[in-house]
């Protein structure tokens, strides 16, 4: 009567859906993965530039006081927004280097290293 082939088409059709929300569940796990990282690195990123520019005071130069300002302005944003925020405007690399150098100035001045990535 064609009740085998019904059951078959009908089971064929719960395993594609069931592959289709599990790979919508991955999808889902990576975004929410990868949001908490950002997250994560951004509070990091803040934390050391407030850490920085207490230890080094007045005697911050003005471009790295600017990038880290910047930093603690918009922590959510990314180093490419970071440079068109600045005036004028900056490169990715630029800013990147700027509060690259700030840290470094920070952990030189201290005998603490702030983090095994300091060094970096």
């Amino acid at each position: 009567m064609g009740a085998h082939r019904s059951v078959d088409r009908w089971q064929d059709l719960c395993r594609a859906r069931d592959a289709k929300t599990r790979t919508a569940d991955r999808a889902v796990n990576f975004d929410t993965s990868n949001q908490r990282r950002s997250e994560e690195a951004a509070r990091i990123a803040v934390s050391r530039v407030e850490r920085a520019l207490h230890i080094l005071g007045e005697g911050v130069p003005d471009n790295l006081r600017h990038a880290g300002e910047l930093r603690l302005a918009h922590p959510q944003a990314g180093l490419e927004e970071l440079g068109r925020l600045a005036d004028p405007p900056l490169s990715k690399d630029t800013i990147a280097g700027r509060i690259r150098r700030l840290l470094k100035s920070a952990d030189k001045r201290t005998s603490e290293p702030d983090t095994p990535a300091a060094g970096a």
